[in-house]
C-alpha cells in the first residue's frame, strides 16, 4: 500500500510539476481572475485578507517557510515584515523569478532562500520553523502526506496558515467547470469534510474564517455589470446577507475561501 501511495503521489507530483514549469498554469488562473476584478475586493474578501496579514506583524527573527512560494509576492511581504524566508516550490521558473525578486528588492541574501522541493518529503528538520503559510497550495497536494510533513518542520507551539478554495458552492463549481485550463489536473478544492477533519484533529488546534458564499458569485456579474464601481450596492447587500450566515455557521463549505489557521500540539 505505501509503494502504490508513493506512486501515485510522484506521478501526482510530476503532473503539478509540468503544470507549473512548462504551461505556467498560475499565469493562465491570475489572467482568468483578473477579468473579473472585483473578486479580489469584495467585502468580506478585505477582511479575510486583513485577518491574514495580522499574523504577519512582528516577524522579526522568526523562520518562516513559505510553502509553495510561487513567484515570491508572500515572501517579499514577509522580508518586509522583518522575517526570515525559506521558500519551496515544484517549479524551477517560479523559484528563479522569486531569488530575483527578492534580490532586486535589495533584501539581504543570508534572510531568503528558495529550493525547488517536493512538498510531500521536504529537505527540512524536524521542528525548523516558527512560521509555515502557504496560499492556495494544499489542494494540489495528498492532504495527509503534506500536513504530516508540515508537523514535522514546525516548532512545537508553531502556526500554519493556509488560504484554499472551497469545493461545494454551486455556482463556483461551474465555474471551475468551464475553466479547465486555469487549473491543475489533480487539485481539489477543500469539501466540508476535510474541513470537519482538520477541526477534529489531535495534531492540531484549528481556527477556521471564510469568505465569497455569496459575495464571490456576485462579484464576478458586478465586474461585468458595474466595473468601474467595485463598492456597489450589490456587494454590499450580498456582504450584508454572508455576515449572518457565517454568525449561524453554515454553508462554510459553500464559501469561496477557507483561511485555516492551525497551531501545533506539543
Amino acid at each position: 500500500m505505501n509503494n502504490l501511495l508513493d506512486d501515485a503521489i510522484h506521478n501526482r507530483v510530476s503532473r503539478e510539476q509540468a503544470a507549473h514549469t512548462e504551461n505556467d498554469v498560475l499565469k493562465k488562473s491570475y489572467g482568468l481572475k483578473n477579468r473579473f476584478k472585483h473578486i479580489w475586493t469584495y467585502p468580506s474578501r478585505l477582511r479575510f485578507d486583513e485577518t491574514l496579514l495580522g499574523y504577519f506583524k512582528n516577524l522579526t527573527g522568526l523562520n518562516v517557510l513559505d510553502y509553495g512560494c510561487g513567484r515570491g509576492d508572500l515572501s517579499i511581504y514577509i522580508l518586509s515584515q522583518g522575517g526570515n524566508i525559506s521558500g519551496i516550490d515544484i517549479s524551477s521558473v517560479y523559484i528563479e523569478d522569486a531569488g530575483k525578486r527578492c534580490q532586486y528588492a535589495g533584501y539581504d541574501r543570508n534572510k531568503y532562500q528558495f529550493s525547488v522541493m517536493d512538498a510531500h518529503a521536504m529537505q527540512f528538520s524536524e521542528n525548523d520553523f516558527d512560521l509555515v503559510v502557504g496560499l492556495g497550495i494544499l489542494h494540489h497536494l495528498d492532504v495527509e502526506t503534506a500536513l504530516n510533513e508540515i508537523y514535522r518542520v514546525l516548532k512545537p507551539g508553531g502556526r500554519l496558515l493556509l488560504q484554499e478554495p472551497l469545493a461545494d458552492n454551486p455556482l463556483l463549481k461551474l465555474f471551475r467547470k468551464l475553466t479547465p485550463t486555469a487549473r491543475t489536473e489533480d487539485e481539489r478544492p477543500f469539501t466540508r469534510d476535510d474541513i470537519r477533519n482538520l477541526k477534529q484533529s489531535a495534531k492540531w488546534k484549528a481556527e477556521m474564517s471564510f469568505c465569497g458564499l455569496l459575495e464571490a458569485p456576485a462579484a464576478m456579474i458586478t465586474s461585468i455589470i458595474l466595473p468601474n464601481r467595485p463598492d456597489n450596492f450589490i456587494l454590499k447587500a450580498a456582504d450584508w446577507v454572508e455576515r449572518n450566515i457565517h454568525r449561524l455557521g453554515v454553508l462554510d463549505s459553500w464559501n469561496q475561501y477557507v483561511l485555516i489557521n492551525l497551531v501545533k500540539r506539543p
